[in-house]
């Protein structure tokens, strides 16, 4: 039970962040508090119903989209941005406030999280606020790679979402892609690489972005360099449409993985896992999301309503 000043503290707080626009640190030493003791009671004000926001948007999503989703694909959930005469910039920051918020939700103490890479990931945890202290376990689901965008930096975006919730992180210290069999095989069995593998067994939660392979424009697989022009070629020709953590797939799901020599969480790992929630959208992820739905890969989808109603006609029309 909160005590009296306590409230009364809480409500003095939320004045001065919400009415007067003061930020945390303002705030912090106006009233001789941490600016993480700030931070903690205007989040416990909200769980207490101190504070209650309410969000009016004039363009919600279509209810029945997400139900047409749900019942066609399975589904657990699926969240959705309103997404009309978006750029692709603010298209995948509305994707990345709703991920947030449904993040915010969803994850609860003690669970152990994994997360993927992705520019959509990377924008989430820019997005995602504080979430207190839920004491979660977070590690990466693929390894890394030491000279690409900071939105493929695995590693950075565990320790992020851990501090965000309060909690532990693991790195993995592997390379994403390893084309030396030899020296892949041998890594596998490593002490390191056997425990992570187990872990991505029994997580609670885990959270990918979802890739497309544009192979016309091969830029947009930031990752490219770190595949052979022999693979590429061999992926277009048995028609790989996207990638999830590096395992590619085709227009049906179906796992299509010549040998790019992945360290990663594998795609049939993802199909027994509860709570994959994937995060994506935009026209050109359309076929990638749509394979990722086909093979049972993702249990919620965060996406756009326009990607949204996409993915539903097209899944229509190859019916």
């Amino acid at each position: 039970m909160l005590t009296r000043d306590e409230i009364q503290v809480m409500i003095q707080i939320s004045r001065m962040y919400y009415d007067n626009n003061l930020n945390q640190e303002d705030i912090a030493q106006k009233l001789g508090l941490s600016r993480q003791k700030v931070s903690r009671l205007l989040i416990e004000a909200r769980v207490q119903g101190i504070v209650r926001i309410s969000i009016y948007d004039p363009d919600p999503p279509d209810p029945n989209l997400r139900d047409q989703l749900i019942s066609r694909f399975g589904l657990r959930d699926v969240i959705l941005a309103s997404s009309e005469k978006l750029e692709s910039d603010q298209l995948r920051s509305a994707i990345g406030l709703v991920a947030a918020e449904h993040l915010l939700k969803v994850i609860r103490d003690d669970q152990t999280v994994g997360i993927g890479w992705g520019r959509t990931l990377f924008e989430v945890i820019n997005l995602l606020h504080e979430g207190g202290n839920r004491h979660i376990n977070v590690v990466p689901l693929i390894g890394g790679l030491g000279d690409i965008s900071p939105f493929f930096q695995v590693n950075d975006l565990v320790r992020r979402l851990a501090e965000a919730f309060g909690g532990t992180y693991r790195h993995l210290y592997a390379p994403a892609f390893l084309q030396d069999s030899l020296v892949l095989d041998s890594l596998l069995k490593t002490p390191e690489i056997i425990q992570m593998k187990e872990l991505w067994k029994r997580l609670d939660v885990v959270i990918i972005g979802i890739g497309h392979v544009g192979f016309q424009e091969i830029s947009s697989m930031f990752f490219a360099d770190h595949i052979s022009p022999e693979t590429l070629d061999q992926l277009e020709t048995i028609g790989a449409v996207g990638d999830i953590c590096g395992w590619f797939y085709d227009g049906n799901g179906k796992p299509v993985n010549p040998n790019t020599g992945i360290i990663g969480i594998d795609l049939e790992t993802l199909q027994s896992l509860p709570n994959v929630i994937g995060i994506a959208g935009g026209f050109e992820k359309v076929k990638a999301v749509l394979g990722a739905l086909r093979g049972g890969y993702i249990k919620t989808l965060v996406t756009d309503t326009e990607t949204a109603r996409a993915v539903l006609n097209a899944e229509n029309e190859g019916r």
